[in-house]
């Protein structure tokens, strides 16, 4: 009996990463593979929403993949993989992020590429096999590409996004700007989370030479819920950066509706963060105008900044 591979995404699974390893195992079963999808931790509220409506099963948590076939999605860096890939079979990966320091043994396929999400290169890998999405797979596929993109706003959208965007939302049969506010309403929802919950509830880890970094982000219409909780946030932060050894931990609290971004930041390398981010933090926090992107506007001059 041949093995099955495991489609899977990073740690603390965002939408985007979800509904791209649903999609893509849904496309390599068509093309005769054994592909069963799977996540790396629990489901947020946006992504259960999305699920719902979709009426599509979540994927069964893969605890530790060690010895089994994986396929990467939405992410490339061991710091991000599910517990185990180290010791696991690399088969392809599907990514939109920085190339990272995931190593195989042999030759496998690698599609990186410079857009919003990786819904929408998974989109045009439908595309390129000949195969149309169903109208649950299209609204997966809508759900990870508006999501990443905050509605086509993010400053990572592209002309392919806005193009699969259209093509997707026809497929599955809704306005994808008016989908696109309630999974925005469904995204902001921090519910009774702990202030610990809250800040690792989209969160990735990095290595910048020989420094270790945090970085989460919330994403919400109502910034205060959060921001008014500063002190028990800091503290959180302040505690997963001792417990992980972290040079900082930073925390992007990113206004929907405003499109910008208050950064708190715990650790020992402050003033480095403050070097990379071009602000002055005051209280450990900081407003950064503009800034909606981890990926494209906070990473990489932190990266600069701890190199």
């Amino acid at each position: 009996m041949s093995q099955s591979t495991y489609v899977i995404g990073h740690q603390q699974p965002d939408t985007d990463t979800i509904c791209s390893a649903v999609a893509y195992a849904r496309l390599k079963e068509k093309q005769g593979a054994d592909a069963v999808p799977a996540r790396a931790g629990e489901l947020n509220p946006e992504t259960q929403f999305v699920l719902e409506r979709w009426d599509v099963d979540a994927p069964s948590h893969l605890e530790d993949a060690s010895g089994e076939q994986l396929i990467l999605v939405d992410h490339n860096e061991h710091s991000q993989t599910v517990t185990g890939a180290r010791e696991a079979e690399i088969m392809e990966i599907i990514d939109h992020h920085r190339i990272g320091d995931v190593e195989t043994s042999s030759p496998i396929l690698f599609r990186n590429e410079p857009v919003g999400s990786t819904a929408t290169i998974l989109s045009e890998l439908f595309d390129d096999a000949g195969e149309t999405p169903s109208t649950r797979t299209a609204g997966l596929l809508l759900s990870g590409l508006l999501s990443d993109t905050v509605v086509l706003r993010s400053p990572t959208t592209t002309d392919r996004d806005r193009v699969v965007a259209e093509e997707l939302a026809e497929i599955a049969g809704v306005d994808y700007e008016e989908y696109g506010k309630e999974l925005l309403t469904h995204k902001s929802k921090i519910g009774e989370k702990t202030p610990r919950e809250m800040i690792l509830s989209d969160f990735k880890e990095f290595e910048f030479g020989t420094h270790e970094l945090g970085i989460g982000q919330i994403e919400t219409v109502e910034p205060a819920v959060v921001l008014h909780q500063k002190d028990a946030v800091l503290e959180a932060m302040d505690d997963v950066a001792t417990e992980r050894e972290y040079s900082a931990f930073v925390l992007l609290v990113t206004d929907l509706l405003e499109e910008d971004t208050t950064a708190l930041v715990a650790g020992d390398e402050i003033e480095t963060v403050e070097a990379g981010l071009d602000t002055a933090f005051s209280e450990q926090e900081a407003f950064l105008p503009g800034v909606m992107s981890r990926k494209k506007q906070v990473v990489p001059p932190l990266e600069d900044a701890f190199r």
